[in-house]
């Protein structure tokens, strides 16, 4: 089997929720052996939908599952002493950790990076958390929401006189493992450079303006916040999601060259001779009129046939698909890029594969998500040696 590009890469996932266990995916599915810890309560994404018949079932979640692929799991209480005791015995084989707790936590535990990096010194600790671990707000808790909405990019989506709009659930929290990912493999070549590891403070808050907000500069520029109105009436049209016979097109209006494209599609060339659409300037006004035109072609044609006439001329626009759509859609089935994964509780399902090809070192999805301390026994006596005995003295201890 073609070793993955992160083989020979151990990573200890601490990680609750998705952030945390999000970034620690992207170095398994490199090939990184990647140790999923849980509490013996276990990660509470377990409790997260969807079940298959819709009957929960801490070893069937779907997101639990999808986020914890190819990784190996154990289970570990580092609030007593001897699990904390048996964490630290853990680190010296390691060469990354990922967690999300509070700002704090981990130190009042006796396990700051001060604390692991004495034992392991080439140690990349990645610490995610809403608002960083310093500063004002630090001690804050906060769900996704709270963090989006406090980078000013919620403010700007929606229609102008409505209350704003979210993105939709979980894409804050998938975007932020990813950049916490990409900050860790960093660290990673930094330790070959100088030899030493690092501790990385990632903010939720920060991470998000800095990967999708442009306005923070624009609005340096035009010296005065960007509004919502400003976002609709600089786009064009037709700029949002139209109606046709079996579901909705997304256009994205891209300037005065896709309008008159457009007017090509649809075969009205005599609207670009008429004085209201004639120009750029001159269209603002006019918007209800032209959707008045627009609309009866779209419902006169399905999507397959509107995405057919408007990518023909070169129109910015997409149909808006289905899961089930999007689970057979024939671009991702000729690159296989859904996986089927068959999970000793769960069964078999289609998980997403791998969001870029790699020539030499290619994403694998190698093993399922590990049930609840599915691999104790076998980490721990590779790890430490640990014999069967030890680990029921560690069990009678409440330690894992």
């Amino acid at each position: 089997m073609t070793e993955g590009a992160l083989s020979g890469i151990k990573v200890l996932d601490m990680g609750w929720g998705i952030t945390a266990p999000h970034c620690a995916k992207m170095f398994a599915d490199f090939g990184a052996d990647v140790i999923k810890v849980e509490p013996p309560s276990g990660d509470p994404a377990r409790r997260y939908g969807p079940f298959p018949g819709d009957v929960p079932h801490p070893e069937k979640s779907g997101l639990f599952l999808h986020l914890n692929t190819n990784k190996r799991g154990i289970t570990l209480d580092i609030t007593t002493s001897s699990g904390r005791a048996l964490f630290l015995k853990l680190i010296p084989s390691v060469d990354i950790l990922v967690e999300n707790f509070a700002p704090g936590y981990l130190a009042n535990l006796g396990l700051s990076y001060s604390d692991l990096s004495a034992l392991n010194p080439r140690l990349v600790m990645t610490s995610i958390t809403p608002f960083g671990q310093w500063g004002p707000r630090s001690g804050w808790r906060a769900t996704e929401m709270v963090v989006f909405a406090m980078t000013s990019r919620l403010l700007v989506h929606g229609q102008p006189y409505r209350e704003p709009l979210r993105y939709a659930p979980d894409i804050v929290s998938f975007q932020i493992g990813v950049t916490a990912a990409t900050a860790t493999i960093g660290a990673l070549w930094g330790v070959e450079a100088r030899g030493y590891g690092e501790w990385i403070d990632l903010a939720m808050q920060e991470a998000m303006i800095a990967n999708v907000d442009t306005r923070t500069v624009l609005a340096s520029y035009a010296e005065r916040s960007l509004s919502r109105q400003d976002r609709i009436a600089g786009a064009g049209y037709p700029n949002g999601v139209y109606p046709c016979q079996d579901g909705f097109m997304l256009f994205a209006a891209g300037g005065d060259r896709f309008f008159r494209r457009l007017c090509h599609a649809m075969l009205r060339e005599d609207m670009l001779a008429d004085a209201r659409w004639a120009t750029v300037a001159a269209r603002p006004p006019y918007r209800d009129e032209f959707d008045a035109e627009f609309l009866p072609w779209l419902l006169d044609r399905d999507r397959t046939e509107v995405f057919r006439v408007c990518q023909a001329e070169g129109v910015m626009c997409a149909p808006i698909l289905t899961i089930d759509e999007t689970a057979r859609d024939p671009q991702l089935t000729a690159r296989s890029f859904f996986q089927e994964i068959t999970h000793p509780a769960a069964g078999s399902w289609l998980f997403p594969g791998a969001p870029f090809k790699m020539s030499e070192t290619p994403w694998t999805v190698s093993r399922p998500a590990p049930q609840l301390g599915e691999h104790n026994e076998e980490i721990y006596r590779e790890f430490l040696g640990y014999s069967v005995q030890d680990l029921v003295r560690l069990r009678s201890m409440g330690a894992i």
